[in-house]
């Protein structure tokens, strides 16, 4: 059984005077196994920030379902799917979403606290986390003391230390630099090869490139995916590039 299904999904939204529709997603359908590394792609528009939002349980859809875990999102109530994000999903942000006021060790606690987790399981899981990201000489800093790059890392290290089955990653290079992104996609790469599920939400070719598979959004519907097999990461680039140019100018929908 598939870790993430995505059968069917709809999503209309209604202008507040009630009168004509808007259709950001048709009828999307994928699967992501346990251990994958998916990208989503597509221009602005075309629903792939409805999609994420709906993957992370923020927004609910007209029809069609999200199964996570062989849970259907549908049988989530209400007053449940915070505590239900918390548990099962950790999210990176293009925007990092680290509040200033708190250190970056704090930051990285700050899930397992709201979950009313024990310190010590706290400090037990932090320890390997900030070795990996190499953020461990900054963890009393501030998020306004240290760079682009290392609040990325430090918001890597929240969203892991709940250990959750998924990773939704929001145009997690979109606010660095060109090394700074090279370092990230490399510790993305490195924490999928130790098993942990990512979907990413990317306008980036290059961060889609290091993707083991990369599913095009076109007018709220799934329309291309390419597999990266054992392509490197240049040859996918490649690949992504000669896509979205064939999707851009009109090309037809093959999944």
């Amino acid at each position: 059984m598939a870790l993430l299904e995505v059968k069917h999904l709809k999503k209309n939204y209604t202008n507040r005077f009630g009168g004509n529709q808007t259709e950001a997603l048709i009828d999307v359908n994928f699967s992501i196994e346990e251990g994958e590394y998916v990208a989503i792609m597509g221009e602005s528009g075309s629903g792939k920030t409805t999609l994420l939002n709906l993957l992370a349980s923020f927004d609910k859809p007209t029809a069609g379902d999200i199964i996570l875990n062989g849970l259907s999102f549908r049988s989530i109530p209400e007053r449940n799917l915070a505590a239900y994000r918390r548990e099962n999903l950790g999210f990176v942000f293009q925007d990092f979403n680290l509040l200033d006021t708190l250190s970056l060790r704090d930051n990285i606690y700050l899930p397992l606290v709201l979950s009313g987790e024990k310190t010590e399981v706290m400090k037990r899981r932090i320890e390997p986390l900030v070795k990996l990201l190499r953020i461990t000489d900054i963890l009393d800093k501030f998020p306004y003391e240290v760079s682009g790059g290392q609040k990325q890392r430090a918001a890597i290290a929240r969203a892991l230390i709940t250990e959750p089955k998924m990773i939704l990653a929001d145009e997690p290079t979109g606010a660095l630099d060109s090394r700074a992104s090279d370092q990230l996609l490399g510790l993305f790469e490195k924490v999928n090869t130790a098993g942990q599920t990512i979907l990413m939400v990317t306008h980036s070719t290059k961060a889609a490139s290091h993707a083991d598979r990369v599913l095009f959004i076109k007018d709220g519907a799934v329309y291309h995916e390419l597999y990266r097999g054992s392509l490197s990461h240049e040859e996918m680039y490649r690949k992504i590039s000669d896509t979205l140019t064939v999707l851009a100018s009109g090309g037809k929908r093959d999944v």
